[in-house]
């Protein structure tokens, strides 16, 4: 996985994604690199909600686009895009089974949401950046 400073310029810096689901452990690398420098807590946090979002992104569709990681002034932005056209769904959790994860990514996250794409769906969570 090539490394692209844009992160670091508060461009978007894009993992491309595909059919083959990554190692969760190199995808949170890509991120760790890209995010070389900034708070150890906020990259934490930054970290779990990616594993959240790429998982989720791989359990219910088909072929996820891309993961992109946006460093701007006072926040991190993560971006799933995928093909699906649901809304995730944020359920309350009353088993400690399975379904934790956006119920975490909402509560690491300041906001987080689904946007409609061309032809797909964006899953975008914004967490703050403590530099």
């Amino acid at each position: 996985m090539a490394r692209d400073q844009a992160a670091r310029t508060g461009e978007a810096a894009n993992l491309p994604l595909g059919r083959q689901r990554p190692s969760l452990a190199a995808v949170r690398r890509w991120v760790r690199l890209e995010l070389m420098g900034e708070d150890t807590d906020a990259v934490a946090d930054v970290l779990l909600v990616v594993n959240e979002l790429v998982s989720n992104a791989y359990r219910y569709t088909s072929e996820p686009s891309f993961l992109r990681v946006v460093v701007e002034k006072q926040r991190i932005r993560i971006e799933i895009e995928h093909n699906a056209n649901a809304h995730p769904p944020l359920r309350k959790v009353s088993r400690p089974q399975r379904g934790y994860g956006l119920v975490l990514v909402a509560r690491l996250s300041d906001r987080w949401g689904v946007d409609r794409a061309l032809g797909g769906t964006v899953v975008w969570a914004d967490l703050p950046r403590t530099s």
